[in-house]
């Protein structure tokens, strides 16, 4: 006998596990079959009838096919073995070439014409209702969450509530789980330092007791690192609703995680995913940063042993783009000529003391007045709030005259309560994310700027390809090289604006680098007008409005890491590490 049931509300309905064994047995009895109940009843609860991926079910099918003793499989009907027409199939020749005879309580199925023409039918429909069915529930999941509720299970650090209302509807909701929504934090807080990895804070954190949801797929009691990161991922601890393709950044319940932590952390992840950091054959500076001036192509890092104790290192052209071969006429040349030359312009491109000091007078004064809105801001929804839990007070001391037995009274008191509830989870969220619009650009810009001020001498400072690459790629979009030379390159942004607000030459004017490169390139830094004024702070401002839109948080996660390095060298002053790293 093979019973099965998917959710407590099957039980409520009358078909219980212990209903469908009676049937079944009923009629076990009536045929001529001998049953044993402790060997002959497999049991799947909470199992959908969707997959075969049923532990009893394959147990049975296992059994079935070893077990010549076995004659019949009896179910309580069609839909409790299968919703899905070709799973019902396959459970039937598997049955079939084993000598076994399916049989239903509730249905008139057997193995005549008429009989195997219903049990198609029969397959057929309950493949219909659970398809039916799952297209309600989705669009259901799909409202819900573009309200702003979360829609499923709740996630690690959550736990479900459920709520009856006096007028027959049900209203469910995620809260902080008391226990996991610490691990939560505690998970966060610790990559966010920088001292930990993936894989070496999953195991910190196992040392500490991480308690793992319970889960009957789930045999160890131990966080894995792949769980780990997916948790490190997921804006709902912001809350971020994310379902389906919806995006709801204004989710009803509570955030677990400070927004700056959270996006410190996605900043770490970002930079600790990217081929930067991977094991390689050959470590270079000039990865995903330099390209062959005559045809484009990416240059590669090559190492020929001159004899047993020394080797060159040599950047050739790797003559091939979007996966095809190409002509080209470029010559090994070894890393070291093309390492100078980055040298000397990153030194020539290192802005004055004086005009870091300028720019950073204009920032602090930006910083300043987005402070004041900030302030203004968070006063109104600081107001909203208080108005909202005056409501709440009010409501209930109100409640206190009214009638209990009164269902009307009763159903509008929970409705405005809920509505309050979800009001005052809303203004939470607001407040908590309001400082992010344009402070975090800000505050990356401040660290780029204190970096544009050493970068030259930052460069030198260590010989190491990994510290040089990460120097060059927050400096540089591209480094174009041709015959020995470097000939060209494009500054990244912000980096490129500050010459712009500096009022400075264009470098296609600058003597230096034609004298660098003995080549007639330009090098051009992305932007396409250069005053001969400083930038006033409106213009200033325009920038950074488009600037937050167009550098990527990997370049974001570049910049700050590459600021904390800066820092622990002590070659910058760590002016944003009490601010910035957590």
């Amino acid at each position: 006998m093979y019973l099965r049931v998917s959710t407590d509300r099957q039980a409520q309905e009358g078909i219980s596990l212990l209903t469908q064994e009676d049937r079944c047995l009923e009629l076990a009895t009536t045929q001529g079959y001998v049953t044993d109940r402790k060997t002959d009843i497999y049991r799947d609860e909470g199992e959908s009838a969707r997959s075969m991926d049923r532990p009893a079910l394959m147990d049975l099918l296992a059994r079935c096919k070893k077990d010549p003793s076995v004659r019949a499989v009896v179910v309580y009907d069609v839909s409790r073995l299968s919703r899905n027409r070709l799973d019902f199939a396959l459970i039937k020749q598997t049955l079939r070439k084993a000598g076994v005879v399916l049989l239903s309580a509730t249905e008139p199925i057997n193995d005549s014409p008429e009989g195997q023409m219903l049990e198609g039918v029969l397959s057929t429909v309950a493949e219909f209702f659970s398809a039916q069915s799952g297209r309600k529930i989705s669009a259901s999941m799909r409202r819900k969450a573009e309200a702003g509720v979360w829609p499923a299970i709740a996630p690690y650090g959550y736990i479900n509530r459920r709520e009856k209302l006096p007028d027959g509807t049900s209203r469910a909701w995620i809260e902080p789980h008391p226990v996991e929504a610490r691990w939560v934090r505690r998970a966060f807080e610790l990559y966010a330092t920088g001292a930990y990895n993936v894989k070496t804070l999953a195991r910190q954190l196992n040392r500490e007791g991480f308690i793992v949801r319970r889960n009957r797929n789930r045999k160890t009691k131990l966080l894995h690192h792949s769980h780990l990161e997916r948790m490190l991922r997921k804006k709902v601890y912001v809350g971020i609703v994310e379902w389906s393709g919806i995006v709801n950044e204004n989710g009803t319940h509570e955030p677990l995680v400070d927004p700056d932590l959270f996006y410190r952390v996605q900043d770490l992840l970002l930079l600790r995913s990217s081929s930067t950091t991977r094991s390689r054959r050959h470590r270079s500076l000039f990865k995903q940063i330099a390209f062959c001036g005559e045809c484009g192509s990416a240059m590669t890092i090559d190492l020929k042993e001159t004899s047993p104790t020394r080797s060159i290192r040599y950047l050739r052209c790797r003559k091939i783009q979007k996966g095809q071969p190409i002509s080209c006429s470029q010559h090994y040349f070894p890393e070291n000529v093309y390492t100078g030359q980055l040298g000397q312009l990153l030194d020539l491109l290192e802005l004055p003391a004086e005009d870091v000091q300028v720019l950073r007078g204009k920032l602090e004064e930006l910083s300043g007045e987005e402070k004041h809105v900030y302030e203004r801001a968070k006063g109104d929804l600081g107001r909203q709030l208080d108005t909202v839990r005056s409501r709440q007070e009010n409501l209930l001391l109100r409640s206190l005259d009214d009638d209990p037995r009164d269902a009307a009274q009763r159903s509008i008191y929970d409705r405005v309560r809920v509505e309050l509830t979800d009001a005052e989870r809303r203004l939470k969220a607001e407040l908590s994310r309001l400082s992010l619009r344009l402070s975090r650009i800000v505050r990356v810009l401040g660290m780029a700027l204190e970096f544009a001020g050493t970068c030259g001498r930052a460069f030198i400072a260590c010989d190491d390809p990994d510290y040089q690459g990460l120097v060059a790629r927050v400096v540089f979009k591209d480094v174009r090289m041709q015959d020995g030379n470097v000939i060209a390159a494009t500054l990244r942004e912000p980096l490129a604006l500050f010459r712009r607000w500096l009022g400075k030459k264009t470098l296609e004017s600058l003597a230096d680098l034609f004298l660098l490169s003995g080549h007639p390139g330009p090098v051009v830094d992305g932007c396409t007008n250069h005053p001969k004024r400083h930038a006033s702070l409106s213009e200033i401002k325009r920038d950074l409005l488009r600037l937050e839109k167009i550098v990527t948080p990997e370049e974001e996660a570049e910049i700050e890491s590459c600021y904390y390095e800066l820092c622990g060298r002590g070659i910058l002053p760590g002016t944003y590490l009490s601010s910035t790293r957590l």
